[in-house]
């Protein structure tokens, strides 16, 4: 597949531009006691929407739900060249957050499905983070590595992870 520069600029800027849409929405519903649950698919290179994503998406958001023992006072569906997410808005302290990182995780490292989903929780002003949490680091799909490290070098072919991800959407 020939991609010209054009072509790789206008994906790359409407990614960018629809995950400001993402924190914009997220930042008009977060205050003090209120955190956000957002939830996407990894899906390396353009386009960022493939078969059976809001599906996918959907199941995750009920078992986060599930997981958390709650519905959010408040949800929002955004989709856009950045692919589609889920935005779930909670009440609850900073020790509520912190617990709700800890299903996420879970859900992302418990199932083979679940290692192509980005789940993140956000307070006000910062999203957490596994590692400031003492989490493990997100493992590459192919071949189990920290997913930044096999990123950052270019591990694996852009085709090989792509197939990947839309092996495990299917089993969802």
């Amino acid at each position: 597949m020939n991609v010209n520069a054009a072509e790789i600029e206008g994906a790359l800027s409407g990614i960018l531009s629809g995950r400001e849409e993402r924190v914009k929405t997220r930042n008009a519903c977060l205050s003090e006691g209120v955190f956000a649950c957002q939830i996407a698919l990894n899906i390396p290179g353009y386009p960022k929407r493939i078969q059976n994503d809001r599906q996918a998406i959907e199941k995750f958001a009920v078992l986060f739900c599930h997981e958390w023992g709650a519905d959010p006072f408040l949800t929002e569906n955004i989709s856009n060249e950045a692919g589609l997410c889920w935005i779930g808005f909670f009440h609850g302290e900073p020790s509520d957050s912190q617990r709700a990182k800890k299903i996420a995780v879970g859900l992302e490292e418990g199932t083979p499905e679940g290692r192509i989903f980005d789940i993140d929780i956000i307070v006000k002003g910062i999203s957490l983070s596994r590692s400031e949490m003492g989490l493990p680091s997100r493992s590459c799909i192919l071949c189990g590595s920290p997913a930044k490290e096999c990123a950052r070098e270019r591990n694996h072919p852009y085709t090989d992870l792509r197939d990947a991800v839309e092996k495990l959407i299917k089993n969802i």
